[in-house]
């Protein structure tokens, strides 16, 4: 069970969206916590305590719930008629996902846990907190909600997970800045739940026989999400892995081959699972063709290498935890594996061996042109956000852009972009290669 701190700790944090004022943490409400720059993640006493994934959003700071709706998908429910989380918006235009039903002895320790641990490996995937009817009450007090909140309460349980609510037009407010590639992410991803043992997203698709495969995928498709430049995994946690023989062989052949567990599980599940059931798209017709401007763009080499060098990196990265960031959480058969079978210079190699071979593969795509385009950001409550690119032009490498943006013409290519918003900002950018056909 989540511990509660002396009344009168203060965690005070400049907001991205208003400087509130705050006051105790867990049962008086502090302001909005979502940090400007996200910078700090761990230290803070929610944290320590298992309460926030991340001290940039260590407090509930929602004073007034607008609209609420129940959420498909998920199999813990307080009655099977209630959903298995809803989602809602807020008065400052944010949007939540909550969880009400799939605690573990009382509490969401463990899925923060997962979720500290994600964001500690730059695993793209929501912050979340835990928060209760005395830490967050406004949440639980719109009205679609009662029925959801009245059963909550027979049953005696005192605390709901509070997640930031991934949305396929905007990117993370908190992801890294110099996140990766879009399909090393996607590696990143499955890595990270051989390690937590995770079973509901690739790794057992294929229990069950090809017989199982479409029901597997069915239920495992919507715990990977997608933004402009970003894979997403929501509802973390630590359980048993299964299927320890497919581990063995992605760690054999990583670096040395092609993993075969790459197309048989991701790219079953990413270009066909997610994109309308099994032999619907190629991956290039549910992504589109690779480009420098196109962050999610399929290229049969240049993207599986790229979910290989994922595979590894954060493999890589789980070996060399060190320090205050030392592996304290559960221990998987898969990561006792990992730590038998690679060491962290074995690890290290094999990443540089995979980004070689990425960077000739990318280097081999025609140089001779380049590609001229701005990049757009829009202003939300002081902060600004990406929100997308727009091809201008294809010159030759010799050649300059030769763009000079004025505040109407950021406008002009920048608003469309950005899904109508007027405050919006552009700068330009030169891509090697020609810019992607309109």
């Amino acid at each position: 069970m989540p511990v509660r701190p002396l009344l009168g700790f203060e965690c005070w944090l400049f907001t991205a969206f208003a400087a509130t004022s705050g006051v105790a943490f867990r049962h008086d409400r502090l302001g909005d916590a979502v940090s400007s720059n996200c910078g700090r993640l761990d230290g803070c006493e929610c944290w320590q305590q298992k309460v926030c994934s991340s001290c940039t959003l260590a407090s509930c700071g929602i004073d007034h719930v607008l609209s609420v709706r129940p959420l498909q998908g998920g199999t813990n429910r307080l009655r099977p008629d209630l959903a298995a989380a809803y989602g809602f918006e807020d008065s400052l235009g944010r949007h939540w996902a909550l969880k009400l039903a799939d605690q573990e002895d009382g509490s969401y320790d463990r899925s923060v846990l997962a979720s500290q641990l994600a964001h500690t490996l730059n695993v793209p995937t929501p912050r979340v907190l835990q928060v209760s009817m005395a830490s967050c009450p406004a949440v639980f007090q719109h009205k679609d909600l009662q029925e959801a909140v009245a059963e909550f309460q027979s049953q005696k349980r005192q605390w709901a997970l509070l997640q930031e609510f991934v949305t396929e037009n905007q990117d993370l407010p908190c992801a890294t800045r110099d996140a990766e590639p879009f399909w090393v992410q996607v590696g990143q991803i499955a890595m990270f739940d051989w390690l937590t043992g995770r079973s509901d997203l690739f790794n057992d698709l294929l229990v069950g026989g090809e017989a199982a495969l479409a029901e597997n995928m069915d239920v495992n498709k919507d715990n990977i999400k997608t933004t402009p430049s970003q894979a997403v995994e929501i509802d973390l946690g630590f359980s048993e892995p299964c299927c320890l023989d497919d581990f063995v062989e992605i760690l054999t052949q990583l670096g040395q081959r092609r993993v075969d567990w790459v197309p048989s599980h991701i790219l079953v599940l990413m270009c066909e699972g997610r994109n309308g059931g099994l032999g619907s798209l190629t991956c290039s017709s549910a992504f589109g063709h690779y480009s420098p401007l196109k962050s999610k763009g399929w290229h049969p080499k240049i993207s599986e290498l790229q979910i290989e060098r994922g595979l590894a990196q954060l493999a890589t990265a789980a070996l060399n935890l060190t320090g205050s960031q030392a592996w304290s959480y559960p221990v998987s058969a898969t990561l006792k594996l990992l730590q038998e079978k690679w060491s962290k210079n074995d690890a290290q190699a094999v990443v540089d061996r995979l980004r070689t071979q990425e960077q000739t593969a990318i280097g081999a795509i025609a140089t001779d042109q380049k590609c001229c385009s701005v990049v757009c950001q829009k202003s939300r409550f002081w902060t600004w956000h990406h929100c997308g690119e727009k091809a201008l032009k294809t010159v030759t490498t010799e050649d300059a852009c030769n763009i000079h943006l004025s505040a109407i013409s950021m406008l002009l290519h920048c608003k469309p972009v950005c899904g109508g918003a007027t405050k919006v900002w552009g700068s330009v950018k030169e891509s090697k290669g020609s810019c992607p056909a309109r």
